[in-house]
């Protein structure tokens, strides 16, 4: 649960009663100084995720300039051709629209697929050698209110405070081991383009099940759907502790659920303490919902986990 602390120059409002938190009337349109930035940042670690309204962050620039103030904004690698060409590496697409700048439809089933797994509970980058920290989504276009696409954070701190000490004992040390292709398989079961691959014979990443968020000094559970079984544990008893811990950690008490209402929203999110997933909408294939979003990778003592560093060099993208 958020924490008192000192007085702020920023207007708040709570969204929740253990995290997620609104800044009021806080216009990013021009550099804030470093005082109101370092409100934002404390923010952030306390409640997990943060909303500003009406931020306008003015072009992609503006949006790289201000999330590399947290620290190294990671670069795309793989503009893949079915996606729109965006000229700063640092912005991801996170649109319903194609290469043509068009609605994408059931017949594009690359991106399909992607909105399918970004769906599911998740913690973006945790199938990386490196986890990712902050990621920042900015709306650009939305379609009408009560057409959905509403993004959806649960609590993975409080989330872990409220297991029995028996479970925190039983899963103390354990490691999961993270899959990109578990990810798409699972929110895609009869796709063409992963049924036939093998998590096991593609790149996997290795990160505790508990991770400590320094920041805090909180405990969270690190139970992403990339998750795929538990190093040195049979394959289905470590799946079915990973199903178990996802759902705890996903129940209804834990989760808050953002709705999208202006161009110019901003939503921040460290993915070190919550999990989000999008939600499927009546938008799908009728309106544009164009939203783009930057990923600040993490640099705290976990942020490699039991990986080689020299492996995160030229890691995926973040999703």
């Amino acid at each position: 649960m958020p924490s008192a602390t000192k007085p702020r120059q920023l207007k708040t409002k709570e969204l929740h009663p253990t995290f997620a938190v609104q800044i009021e009337d806080l216009d990013l349109s021009t550099p804030c100084s470093d005082e109101v930035f370092d409100e934002i940042r404390d923010l952030i670690h306390e409640y997990g995720v943060v909303v500003i309204r009406n931020a306008n962050l003015p072009d992609d620039q503006a949006h790289v300039d201000f999330s590399r103030r947290f620290g190294e904004v990671e670069k795309s690698k793989y503009r893949l051709a079915h996606m729109r060409h965006i000229d700063a590496p640092e912005i991801f697409d996170i649109s319903n629209l194609d290469h043509n700048n068009e609605i994408v439809v059931n017949s594009n089933e690359k991106r399909m697929a992607a909105i399918r797994g970004n769906a599911l509970w998740h913690a973006d980058g945790s199938f990386n050698p490196r986890r990712t920290y902050l990621s920042i989504l900015r709306a650009i276009e939305l379609p009408p209110a009560s057409m959905g696409g509403h993004t959806e954070y649960a609590d993975a701190r409080q989330a872990y405070t409220d297991l029995s000490e028996e479970t925190k004992a039983k899963i103390k040390g354990l490691v999961a081991v993270h899959s990109f292709i578990h990810n798409r398989k699972t929110a895609n079961p009869d796709s063409p383009l992963f049924k036939d691959l093998n998590v096991l014979e593609n790149p996997t990443a290795k990160h505790k099940l508990v991770s400590v968020h320094e920041s805090s000094g909180r405990d969270m559970l690190y139970v992403t759907s990339y998750a795929h079984h538990i190093d040195g544990m049979p394959i289905e008893e470590g799946k079915q502790l990973i199903k178990e811990l996802q759902e705890h950690a996903t129940q209804k008490k834990y989760v808050f659920e953002h709705h999208w209402t202006n161009p110019g929203d901003l939503a921040i999110w460290d993915n070190t303490a919550v999990l989000h997933r999008a939600t499927p909408g009546m938008y799908e294939g009728k309106y544009r919902r164009d939203m783009k979003r930057t990923c600040v990778m993490d640099s705290s003592s976990e942020a490699y986990g039991l990986n080689d560093h020299e492996l995160a060099k030229n890691q995926a993208n973040s999703s």
